[in-house]
């Protein structure tokens, strides 16, 4: 009767860490994601700073090179690094022109759940991405 008692709560103690442990990992996965939104934000705006300076878009092969790096034109500096993705290997963001005066900045999410990413599939540079934000180079009133 005893061995019965051990083994049972064996079970117990392992299926509530098991439990606890998916809901950690979904938790971990959110809180990057709300990282590389935030990030991503974050740069939209230096592209509107850099828009603002020039009157036009940067080019997409400008800002796919700098991941991970500063972003400086001659002694201004627009972005001391610019962010790139530290947790999904072989994955990085991506910068898209739409026309003359909008733009999207794309990542893939951990948490395939998230409804800013669920079921979607938008190409850039090659690649398939789930998230996508699209923005216009000028926030009119």
């Amino acid at each position: 009767m005893k061995k019965l008692e051990i083994v049972i709560v064996f079970l117990v103690v392992g299926i509530l860490g098991w439990i606890t442990w998916s809901q950690f990992d979904l938790a971990a996965k959110k809180s990057r994601d709300v990282e590389r939104k935030s990030s991503l934000h974050e740069l939209s705006k230096v592209i509107r700073l850099y828009y603002a300076d020039y009157g036009k878009l940067p080019d997409e092969s400008l800002i796919n090179s700098l991941w991970g790096k500063e972003w400086k034109d001659g002694d201004y500096t627009y972005m001391k690094t610019v962010p790139k993705e530290n947790y999904i290997d072989d994955e990085e963001y991506c910068y898209k022109q739409y026309d003359k005066q909008t733009f999207a900045l794309l990542t893939n999410l951990e948490n395939k759940k998230d409804v800013d990413c669920f079921g979607k599939s938008i190409d850039c540079g090659g690649k398939k991405y789930c998230y996508e934000n699209i923005m216009p180079a000028v926030i009119s009133n």
